[in-house]
């Protein structure tokens, strides 16, 4: 069952209607993922608390992550990030055009939190801190 998280700052040019905008991205990722339409869940979020660069709002970004449960190779996992990867610059096309904006897509597998479970687990000098496995989104 895919996650789908999607981030946008709040400055980018295009109207965005997440339901539509996440019902082509589960047909696409379905068709090259392997994975059924009706399994994904997803949500958007749009960013009004942004810093980007030197702070002009003509820095835009939108950020896609996508989680699924592990054994897909790495064609697979390629493949779906270059599918979702044209959806977004299907969907953000003003926004490609009128900013310097940054799309990124990531496909993580419970495996990359899995690593993390064992390291933490598996050495005693691991106590009394928090580890962050998200894929970068959260920088503490």
């Amino acid at each position: 069952m895919p996650h789908v998280v999607l981030e946008y700052s709040g400055n980018v040019r295009d109207r965005t209607d997440p339901a539509a905008l996440f019902g082509k991205l589960h047909i696409e990722l379905a068709s090259v993922g392997g994975f059924r339409v009706q399994d994904f869940k997803s949500r958007a979020v749009r960013m009004d608390q942004y810093f980007i660069g030197d702070g002009t709002r003509e820095q835009s970004f939108v950020n896609l992550d996508v989680r699924t449960f592990g054994g897909k190779s790495p064609e697979a996992r390629t493949a779906v990030s270059e599918a979702a990867l044209t959806v977004l610059a299907d969907a953000f096309e003003a926004t490609l055009r009128e900013t310097a904006c940054d799309i990124v897509g990531r496909v993580g597998e419970a495996a990359d939190v899995a690593k993390a479970v064992l390291f933490v687990t598996g050495n005693a000098y691991a106590t009394g801190t928090t580890v962050y496995v998200d894929g970068g989104g959260t920088i503490a």
